[in-house]
C-alpha cells in the first residue's frame, strides 16, 4: 500500500468516526452505557498506562485476529454500547473504529490520544 492509499484510508476513517472532545466523551462515559478501548500494543499500555476502566485490545490484534468476541466480551447490548476508542494520537483509534462500524456497532466514536486525555483530566 503507498503513502496515497495509507492517506485516503485514514482520511476515510477519520470522516466516519466522530471525534469526540474531552467534554463530549466525559459526559457520555457518566450518562451511558460504555466501553472504552485502547488500541496501543502492550509496550505502550506498559510505558503510560490506561484510561481508567478501559480495556485494551490492541489494533494489531484486531486487524489480525477480529472476531466479535473481542467487543461483546465487553458489552451487553451492541445497539446501546457507545464504543469509544483512543490509541496515542488519534490515528489508529480512528482506523479501528471504522472497523467496528463496518461490523456493525453503531455507536463508535474516537477519543484520539491517550495523553492528550491525561492531560485534560488535571
Amino acid at each position: 500500500m503507498n503513502e496515497i492509499d495509507i492517506q485516503k484510508l485514514f482520511q476515510e476513517a477519520n470522516d466516519a468516526v466522530p471525534r469526540l472532545s474531552f467534554e463530549e466523551a466525559s459526559n457520555i462515559i457518566l450518562e451511558k452505557n460504555t466501553l472504552i478501548i485502547d488500541v496501543r500494543e502492550i509496550n505502550e499500555i506498559k510505558a503510560t498506562g490506561l484510561i481508567n476502566n478501559a480495556v485494551n485490545i490492541p489494533k494489531s490484534t484486531i486487524d489480525t485476529y477480529f472476531n466479535r468476541s473481542l467487543i461483546d466480551n465487553h458489552i451487553n447490548d451492541k445497539e446501546e454500547t457507545f464504543i469509544l476508542v483512543y490509541c496515542a494520537a488519534g490515528i489508529r483509534s480512528a482506523l479501528v473504529g471504522h472497523k467496528l462500524q463496518k461490523e456493525g456497532y453503531k455507536k463508535v466514536f474516537n477519543l484520539g490520544g491517550y495523553a492528550e486525555w491525561i492531560e485534560k483530566q488535571k
